[in-house]
């Protein structure tokens, strides 16, 4: 206690012995916290795509006011006063709103149109590879890749946390790497999901551990890191105290020795 800046070297030495974890395996142990609740009423923008399912209230003023609820049936049509069927599946909110308010304009005089959505649809995808809970799931058709894996558990102990595979059909739309998501808190998969989408976790790939004095000790999965400063900076880079002057680096072959 007579020499401070000893007492904060020490502190801040992780205790010795512990085991370390695979970093990420505890972002889906809580998961979502409401797994059963299948979100229907969050906010759409201009630019969500209809399709069959969804529920629209379309409210009308001008040569006639009212306020109707349609719901798009299985061909991808409402039905609108005096016009008959229009088709909108496929369309965006903005383009169906556009569309309906040129068709009622040839009906009534100075008519305004505002839709807006009522009730989302459900769309099913397949979460399969390495996941807790492979299978198929109906999700809001706001959903995203990474809502579907947290409602499938996310990956097991042996599951990639850096390759998520999005499938539509036999074609790969796109691959997702969570540590994005983890350690910068950048969402990469912003584009929703289509129905019967595939998402694919494969098996870990090339793991390393880093332990001593860095703030985030742990097993951290390679995608692309060669350099030990990248390594370091995945496990949040060493803490002040820390002596670059010696850091030993312990090498595994398969099967055959270890430096």
């Amino acid at each position: 206690k007579n020499l401070p800046s000893l007492h904060d070297l020490y502190t801040q030495i992780p205790a010795a012995g512990g085991k370390l974890q695979r970093f990420g395996s505890n972002a889906f142990v809580v998961g979502t916290g409401n797994a059963n609740e299948l979100p229907m009423d969050l906010p759409a923008g201009p630019d969500y795509v209809l399709g069959p399912g969804d529920s629209l209230i379309v409210n009308m003023w001008g040569g006639l006011s009212s306020r109707l609820t349609r719901m798009i049936d299985r061909q991808g049509q409402i039905e609108l006063p005096e016009a008959g069927t229009i088709m909108i599946s496929g369309m965006t909110i903005a383009q169906a709103q556009s569309a309906i308010q040129q068709i009622l304009s040839t009906q009534f005089q100075s008519e305004h149109v505002e839709i807006s959505l009522g009730r989302l649809r459900t769309v099913r995808v397949y979460v399969v590879g390495d996941v807790q809970r492979p299978g198929a799931y109906d999700v809001s058709s706001l959903s995203t890749p990474l809502s579907a894996l947290y409602a499938a558990g996310g990956p097991t102990s042996r599951g990639s946390l850096r390759i998520l595979r999005q499938y539509r059909g036999d074609q790969l739309v796109r691959e997702i790497d969570l540590y994005d998501f983890l350690l910068k808190g950048v969402r990469s998969d912003v584009e929703r999901l289509m129905p019967g989408d595939t998402l694919l976790i494969p098996p870990v790939g090339p793991e390393v551990s880093v332990e001593g004095v860095v703030h985030r000790p742990a097993i951290y999965e390679l995608n692309g890191e060669k350099t030990l400063n990248q390594v370091l900076e995945l496990a949040g880079g060493v803490l002040r105290t820390a002596s670059l002057k010696q850091i030993n680096v312990a090498r595994v072959v398969a099967n055959q020795s270890r430096t």
